[in-house]
């Protein structure tokens, strides 16, 4: 005969913690935020680091330590993006919370697609034209345009045109 017992989690709230549902506790001390299950230490990150905190509360929900709603109405995040973190988290796993730039999603914006669009705005073009002939969208080169991503050369037209 097997028997299986349940462990059962300590429920020892440090100083200073924010208890949240029936088993997490969020402490923020010396710039790091710290979440306990129980008396565990589950996870740790420096305060600020938005990453690591939306990889802590998907993997919190996701192994069922807290609920969305509770979050929610604790720490003011809407449920709907809870909700997508811990699908994001299910789909992909925690690797999705910690890519790198160059993980990314190619850029439209090259470097070589913003000479070719400067150089058609140099030219007269609009940046309606300008971005048709480049083969991009518009809200794309007038995003470039207003980040100052593509250099105007003298005489170019306004982004507004």
């Amino acid at each position: 005969m097997i028997v299986v017992f349940k462990q059962l989690l300590l429920n020892g709230v440090p100083d200073g913690a924010r208890k949240i549902g029936a088993a997490l506790s969020i402490l923020e001390k010396d710039g790091q935020v710290i979440y306990f299950v129980g008396g565990d230490n589950y996870f740790s990150y420096p305060q600020g680091d938005r990453q690591s905190r939306r990889f802590a509360l998907a993997s919190l929900m996701e192994n069922r330590h807290v609920w969305a709603s509770e979050l929610e109405t604790e720490l003011e995040i809407a449920h709907r993006t809870l909700m997508n973190w811990k699908a994001q988290y299910w789909k992909s796993g925690p690797g999705l919370f910690f890519r790198t730039i160059a993980d990314k999603k190619p850029l439209v914006m090259t470097a070589q697609k913003s000479a070719q669009c400067a150089a058609l705005l140099a030219q007269g073009f609009s940046a309606a034209e300008a971005s048709r002939k480049a083969g991009i969208k518009e809200s794309t080169l007038r995003k470039a345009i207003k980040r100052d991503a593509i250099a105007r050369l003298a005489g170019a037209n306004s982004a507004s045109e």
